[in-house]
């Protein structure tokens, strides 16, 4: 009769391992978002009080509507003013060849 849970026990296993997991990745996510303005609604505080205080349900809150879609302003050619050379390593990239 024991061996009629054993399922039961490994999928509530896995669950609650996704559910941490998703949890770190919502929190490390959130976190990592460098700017506040990002945010289309709230700003890092909120949503880091939110992910902790309500667990994986915050989580999925922040991944779902809280989330920055991405960058707001085009990426910057490699040499150009405004360009980020962190994101190329460290290393600031020549620019680019001009017309002849």
């Amino acid at each position: 009769m024991e061996w009629m849970f054993a399922p039961l026990f490994v999928l509530i296993g896995i669950v609650t391992i996704g559910a941490i997991a998703l949890w770190i990745w919502a929190l490390v996510d959130c976190i990592q978002v460098p700017d506040d303005s990002m945010y289309e609604s709230g700003n890092k505080l909120i949503w880091v009080l939110i992910i902790v205080l309500t667990n994986w349900i915050g989580a999925l809150l922040y991944l779902l509507i809280g989330r920055p879609r991405g960058s707001k302003s085009p990426p910057q050619a490699p040499g150009t003013p405004g360009h980020d050379a962190a994101a190329t390593g460290g290393v600031a990239l020549p620019p680019p060849p001009g017309p002849s």
